[in-house]
């Protein structure tokens, strides 16, 4: 896939200049035609599938993005997107490293203002469940008014998602010098690591040093397991002993010793000079000969295997073999029974290497780009249902590959496709056969084109449907109410974009649209028609409502998003709730329920579960629509002051 230039379009998205080009990704500075603000975009590389840490990076940091939202914190911008690329706010200011670099030392209260700062920003990341693991002055943005930011979200980890970084790599992963003693041992987890952080930036801010030697020798790095820090007031004397002690406090050896959480460390510094003097505090002289020639013993609670397995504890489906011919129906399946078991989703592709030869190296590269394409389609796919699948690519033999994989991680149900190459010994009867003998997690082979009812329902009788085919009806009208949002979503930025021609919306391209007239003519579906008829109703008066709006009016914009298109949608639920009930009655079987289907509430009235797909295109629609309005005001009021 080719990486943009400058000067294309990207979607709505005109890239004004290259910013950085890296081993993952380049940054672009480019200009948001919705907002008309810059934004930077980060565009991964085609290569990067077969990099996993890269991938692992990228992919931590758009879902974690979305869970953030503080201004302490790099804003992350959601778009309809054509292939997989961050978007996130261009910010203006330096980074921390250039701030302390032009100073050496900080004057005391101006480096608690910065801690103090971070304190309040890490306490709200905590509070939603992440851990940075990488907070270092290159990684923080300070503006003109001293207002602090943090970005790269690469090396968090985050307790709704599992840490792949941590399941998948073994090296120590974070900027060696600043990272706490046990992520050197593994540990991602704990959030008293980000405290550590925090403790050796004040700790360089007031001395211009830090405690340890900046290398990147691992073995260098280790010495912080056995070894007390060196105090801050033998680089300057001039520290307070009660700074000290938060310091020393702060970066201590053993998580243990630490401060539990940011809020307690801010409240040490926002009164230190109430706290006592202590021995410890007003040491300013290196630890004696004894002391840091005999290594100590280094241990924390909790082994990081412990920690990782207790983060993945929703129900998992694993989605293998995602580049085969069959991947089709495998995801499928995969939304399926994401849908029915309300699991989470990982789509995992074995990298198979025979060889290490340069041609067999150049065809794993030329195959990675090609299934870069293919999952990009297939995250798409699962997100129009509001699932967020994770991507995890792993090497060696494919069985025993995913045998390990389904022990240990609460996986429910393995899910797989056909064999990649007709020649391969990798046959779907012989991978199947070994894995339903082995592997502790329910199989399914995904190897039929699924029921279409948009297709096929409107010539068949409604007795005559058999449970699997009433199962696909059910999935089917789940993708209906995700597409009704998003088509309709859409159809109010066209309208800001002034992309739609004069007139009403054309609800022909509609899934609702395409399936009321599919049905309508025939007789057996007359009961389905009438379930569905007041939603299609409404939703074309609600396209013609868009369609006379001459100009783009935000205000009336958000009026037809609050008042028409959010009750219309959990109208809409409310019906296909009522044709899922009507079919089910028509088959003796027990069926699995879809939550979905039978919960009463609307996801649109529930902004937390808004974390991807048509759900927070919604949900940023409303935002976007509140700036719009915000910025038409300013320029009432600037266009008001010039008259007077």
């Amino acid at each position: 896939m080719a990486l943009p230039e400058v000067g294309d379009i990207l979607d709505i998205f005109v890239l004004r200049s290259l910013l950085h080009d890296g081993p993952m990704a380049s940054l672009f500075r480019a200009e948001d035609l919705l907002t008309r603000q810059n934004v930077v975009l980060k565009i991964p590389g085609s290569d990067i599938l077969n990099h996993p840490v890269l991938l692992y990076h990228f992919q931590n940091e758009d879902r974690i993005g979305r869970l953030l939202d503080h201004p302490g914190i790099v804003r992350f911008i959601h778009r309809q997107r054509s292939r997989q690329y961050i978007i996130m706010e261009f910010l203006e200011g330096r980074d921390l490293r250039s701030f302390i670099r032009s100073r050496k030392r900080l004057p005391l209260d101006k480096a608690l203002q910065c801690v103090d700062q971070l304190c309040g920003i890490i306490k709200y990341m905590h509070s939603q469940g992440v851990c940075h693991l990488d907070l270092k002055p290159e990684n923080i943005i300070c503006d003109k008014e001293s207002r602090m930011k943090i970005i790269d979200f690469g090396l968090a980890s985050c307790a709704h998602f599992p840490d792949l970084l941590a399941k998948d790599l073994a090296a120590p992963l974070g900027t060696p010098w600043y990272i706490a003693p046990e992520q050197l041992q593994g540990e991602r987890g704990d959030p008293r690591c980000d405290i550590y952080t925090l403790g050796m930036l004040l700790y360089e801010m007031l001395t211009g040093h830090l405690p340890w030697p900046r290398t990147s020798s691992l073995r260098v790095a280790r010495r912080r397991l056995h070894y007390e820090p060196t105090p801050p007031r033998y680089f300057n004397p001039e520290i307070p002993p009660q700074i000290q002690t938060i310091i020393l406090r702060a970066i201590a050896r053993l998580p243990d010793n630490r401060y539990t959480d940011a809020s307690s460390l801010q409240q040490d510094l926002k009164q230190w000079w109430t706290l006592p003097v202590t021995q410890s505090g007003s040491v300013a002289g290196k630890h004696p000969f004894w002391q840091r020639i005999w290594p100590k013993r280094f241990s924390h609670s909790g082994s990081r295997r412990a920690r990782v397995v207790s983060r993945d504890k929703k129900k998992q489906i694993i989605g293998a073999i995602v580049d085969a011919p069959g991947c089709d129906f495998m995801l499928a399946e995969v939304k399926k029974q994401a849908l029915v078991r309300s699991a989470d989703i990982t789509l995992v592709h074995i990298i198979e290497e025979d060889d290490d030869s340069h041609v067999r190296r150049y065809g794993i590269t030329v195959e990675g780009e090609k299934l870069m394409y293919r999952l990009e389609g297939a995250v798409q796919l699962l997100r129009r249902c509001s699932l967020d699948p994770g991507i995890r690519l792993l090497r060696g033999e494919v069985v025993e590959e995913l045998r390990e994989l389904c022990t240990g991680n609460n996986v429910e149900l393995l899910v797989v496709a056909g064999s990649r190459k007709e020649d391969s010994l990798f046959s779907a009867d012989s991978v199947c056969k070994r894995l339903r003998r082995d592997c502790p997690s329910e199989v399914i082979v995904a190897e039929e084109k699924p029921f279409s009812p948009l297709v096929e329902l409107s010539s068949r009788m409604p007795d005559e449907l058999s449970a699997d085919q009433v199962m696909s009806c059910d999935i089917f009208l789940v993708d209906l109410w995700y597409d009704q949002l998003r088509y309709y979503s859409e159809s109010i930025y066209k309208k800001i974009l002034q992309v739609s021609v004069n007139g009403p919306v054309d609800a022909e391209k509609s899934i609702l649209e395409q399936f009321f007239h599919s049905l309508a003519p025939h007789e057996q579906w007359a009961q389905v028609s009438a379930l569905l008829q007041p939603s299609h109703s409404r939703f074309l008066r609600f396209s013609e409502q868009i369609g006379h709006l001459k100009d783009c009016d935000p205000v009336s914009l958000k009026h037809l998003y609050t008042d028409e298109l959010l009750p219309l949608s959990c109208r809409l639920k409310i019906a296909l709730a009522e044709v899922s009930g009507m079919l089910r009655r028509r088959v003796d079987t027990h069926l699995p329920t879809v939550p979905f289907l039978v919960d009463s509430s609307c996801p649109v009235n529930i902004p937390a579960l808004s974390c991807y797909g048509p759900l927070l295109r919604t949900l940023d629609l409303g935002r976007d629509l509140n700036m719009l309005i915000k910025q038409q005001s300013g320029k009432r009021d600037s266009g008001c002051e010039e008259n007077n």
